[in-house]
């Protein structure tokens, strides 16, 4: 025993880091993320447990946009890193480089817990739902700018009513491609009317079919934000028909296809047209049924003016000549009784008292020069 060697506590806590350095440069260790945390540092730290067992883990924050994942508690992952130690505590810890999902069951039962999550939050409600908009003037286009996906669309498009679209290219699987189709979607909402590029009328956010891991990014908590504090309609087209994303449910609609999005998001013009040309000859029929009822109307009216104008005529006649004959009764009664006055009037004048006396002054005195017998004198 007198002849082991003494090591000081560093000495010791030195030789142990390297041995568990040399010996485990670079592990992958399974198990479930227990209690992870975000401090303002931006690093995460978290425990990685199993029935057996814990050990620390840590991801630095250059470290954490890279990852296909972000972690969650409960998420059951597989990590790969390095084993390093920390002396200060006697403790050792994984230093994470890269995270995956352990087996698809598990990523089924994440993806499970963390659609229960956000639909209790109520971002998935109807309620929320934004209208598509009929007739869209600018499209948004997220998506990667290589590949079918694009190209399906803007065929689509082409062939349906052509608009304006803007293509915001992004990687929509790996590392990172969450965040930039996150800021796409959140830039998108940045634009206005006064800016040189127009706010878009309606959002599409696309890409093929894959694996269930491809198509992670489309199923991170930050995408499910930015598309749920949205201002413009978001259509979700992810893959094909029967694949499933949580972008599904928290967009204002699900295409289930990436040309499906196109149909979806414009009119069919040839539709359009159709219905135009029917409208058109609807609204001329109608137009020439109302002529032909108002001139009917405005012949049966002049036929029946020209009757009423030729009745006005005969009663004004019978009514001119009932004036007449009233006139002239009138005019032969008022003579009549004029000359009636004026008669009484004359009589009245020569009875009048004024009258007879001057019938007296008038009178010259008459008198007779009588002869007598001068015999009769005496």
């Amino acid at each position: 025993v007198s002849n082991n060697p003494v090591y000081s506590v560093g000495e010791f806590s030195h030789v142990i880091k390297k041995l568990v350095e040399t010996n485990f440069s670079y592990i992958r260790i399974k198990g479930e993320i227990s209690r992870p945390s975000f401090p303002g540092s931006g690093h995460v730290y978290f425990t990685l447990k199993d029935t057996d067992g814990t050990i620390a883990a840590i991801i630095w924050k250059y470290t954490l946009p890279r990852l296909s994942i972000r972690p969650e508690e409960g998420m059951e992952v597989i990590c790969t890193g390095k084993i390093t130690t920390f002396a200060g505590q006697s403790k050792y810890q994984i230093i994470v480089d890269n995270m995956e999902v352990a087996g698809e069951g598990a990523l089924l039962k994440m993806l499970e817990d963390r659609r229960k999550k956000l639909l209790a939050e109520g971002l998935f409600n109807p309620e929320h739902k934004k209208p598509i908009p009929y007739l869209p003037q600018i499209i948004g286009v997220i998506t990667s700018p290589s590949g079918a996906v694009i190209k399906d669309i803007l065929h689509r498009l082409s062939d349906r009513f052509p608009s304006h679209v803007y293509i915001w290219p992004v990687a929509v699987q790996g590392q990172g491609s969450a965040k930039q189709i996150a800021d796409a979607v959140d830039q998108f909402n940045l634009l206005t009317d006064k800016t040189d590029i127009k706010r878009p009328d309606l959002l599409i956010v696309a890409r093929g079919g894959g694996s269930l891991e491809e198509m992670m990014p489309f199923n991170e908590p930050e995408l499910i934000e930015s598309v749920f504090k949205s201002k413009v309609p978001c259509i979700s087209a992810i893959g094909h028909e029967t694949d499933f994303t949580l972008l599904d449910y928290v967009a204002d609609l699900r295409a289930p296809t990436p040309s499906a999005a196109a149909e979806i998001a414009t009119p069919d013009q040839k539709e359009i047209f159709k219905n135009l040309e029917n409208k058109h000859s609807s609204f001329y029929k109608a137009i020439k049924l109302t002529m032909k009822y108002y001139t009917q109307r405005t012949k049966s009216f002049q036929d029946s003016m020209s009757n009423s104008i030729q009745k006005i005529f005969s009663w004004q006649e019978r009514v001119v000549s009932l004036i007449n004959t009233q006139v002239n009764s009138y005019k032969n009664l008022i003579y009549f009784k004029k000359e009636k006055m004026q008669n009484s009037i004359n009589l009245i004048n020569q009875n009048s008292p004024k009258h007879k006396i001057q019938q007296i002054n008038t009178r010259s005195v008459s008198y007779t020069h009588l002869t007598l017998p001068t015999s009769d004198l005496v």
